[in-house]
């Protein structure tokens, strides 16, 4: 049975995963800095206080979990590009060097984090406008972190997967969604939060996924 250490559950792509959770045998230990507000409790899910960038944190609350998947993200004040920055612009690698230790202190070895589409190599696969827009606004603070995120996860030496979702909606939910590896296709520019949630149960136990950047849309 998957036991789950889940990072950034209190909103977004994290409440669709602990939703998602339920249609699975599974627990997951969520924290956030805001557990004590989080309003779904069901019994396969616990619900702890902490802060991913703080290492003795994740290090007390990762338990005995055999799975982490980090939704952490950059954020702005709202989803106008240039919004405040509401937290560090290195949020996602500080997080992520804390898991990939914590990882390997408790001899745990399979992580999935979000990325984003166009991360790193893929940034020519983005539109034209997006891409500017990335280059001149606040949303370059997040691509920049997500970037030095997957340089990190590429070199830790445990079984990875990242995913780089295209625009995240939360309707469009379709069970038939499309994934790339290693290819650039013309994609779909939307994905249903709920459909990436899936997609993340279906890959935790999958081997073909291992040490792959996978790209996935409606």
């Amino acid at each position: 049975m998957s036991k789950i250490f889940l990072i950034g559950g209190n909103r977004g792509l994290g409440k669709y995963i602990i939703s998602e959770s339920h249609n699975h045998e599974c627990e997951v230990i969520s924290m956030s800095r805001t557990a004590g507000n989080t309003l779904v409790k069901k019994k396969n899910i616990s619900f702890v206080n902490g802060d991913a960038t703080f290492f003795t944190d994740v290090k007390k609350n990762i338990s005995n979990s055999n799975v982490v998947i980090s939704t952490v993200n950059v954020m702005r004040k709202n989803i106008i590009p240039w919004s405040k920055i509401t937290n560090s612009k290195m949020t996602i690698s500080d997080s992520t060097k804390n898991l990939i230790d914590a990882c390997k202190t408790r001899k745990l070895s399979r992580i999935i984090v979000i990325s984003a589409w166009g991360a790193n190599e893929g940034r020519n696969q983005l539109p034209l406008g997006f891409r500017s827009l990335v280059k001149y606004s606040n949303l370059r603070y997040p691509y920049e972190d997500h970037e030095r995120q997957e340089k990190m996860i590429e070199n830790s030496g445990l079984n990875w997967t990242i995913i780089r979702p295209v625009a995240l909606t939360n309707f469009q939910f379709t069970n038939r969604i499309k994934t790339y590896i290693d290819c650039h296709p013309k994609y779909r520019l939307f994905v249903s939060r709920k459909s990436v949630a899936k997609f993340i149960f279906e890959i935790i136990s999958n081997k073909e996924f291992f040490g792959k950047k996978v790209i996935i849309s409606n």
